[in-house]
C-alpha cells in the first residue's frame, strides 16, 4: 500500500465528515473578490447555500449592472475552481462594509491573529471535537484549523455574526 499525501487524507476526511462540499462553496467567496476587484467597494459576498452565491450590493444601479453579467461571473468562478460549484448568483441590495483604502498587510493580520488567546474552555471544546479522529496528523491539522477559526471569530465578533446569517 502506497502512502497518501496529506492533501488526499484531508480530502477523504472532509468527505467522511460531510463538509467538503461546503468548503468548496465558500471558496467561491474568495474567487468573487478576485473576479470583482473593481466592484469590491460596492459588493460583498455574504454566503453560499446549495450552489447559490449571495452578494450584497450597495444600490439598484449596481445590482442591475451585475445582473447582466451573472452568467459570465458564474462561468469564471467555476472555471477558477476547476468544477461547477456555483450554479447561481443572487444579487441583492444590502449592507456592504466599506473597505479601507489601506488594508493591513498579511503579516500584520497574521501577527494580530496570533496574538489572540484562547481560554482553556475553548481549547477543550476543540480537543473534544478532534478527539474522534484516529489519524494523528489529520487530527493536528484540523485542531490547528479550528484554533485559527476560533481566533478569527474572537478577533472580530462581526465575523461570527456574518457566519450565523449565512
Amino acid at each position: 500500500m502506497e502512502p497518501l499525501s496529506i492533501e488526499k487524507v484531508l480530502q477523504n476526511a472532509l468527505d467522511r465528515v460531510g463538509i467538503k462540499e461546503k468548503i468548496e462553496e465558500y471558496r467561491a467567496i474568495v474567487f468573487w473578490y478576485n473576479l470583482a476587484s473593481n466592484l469590491v467597494s460596492r459588493t460583498e459576498p455574504v454566503g453560499v447555500n446549495q450552489g447559490r452565491l449571495f452578494i450584497n450590493v450597495t444600490d439598484s444601479v449596481t445590482l442591475h449592472q451585475l445582473t447582466f453579467f451573472k452568467r459570465q461571473y458564474i462561468e469564471k468562478i467555476n472555471g477558477m475552481m476547476g468544477r461547477n460549484v456555483v450554479r447561481d448568483i443572487v444579487f441583492r441590495i444590502g449592507r456592504v462594509e466599506k473597505k479601507e483604502q489601506n488594508e493591513e498587510s498579511q503579516e500584520e493580520y497574521v501577527r494580530r491573529l496570533n496574538s489572540v488567546q484562547l481560554d482553556q474552555d475553548e481549547l477543550m471544546k476543540i480537543d473534544d471535537i478532534v478527539s474522534q479522529i484516529e489519524d494523528e496528523e489529520l487530527r493536528e491539522l484540523l485542531r490547528s484549523l479550528f484554533i485559527k477559526q476560533t481566533k478569527f471569530y474572537k478577533m472580530d465578533p462581526s465575523n461570527l455574526d456574518n457566519a450565523k446569517n449565512r
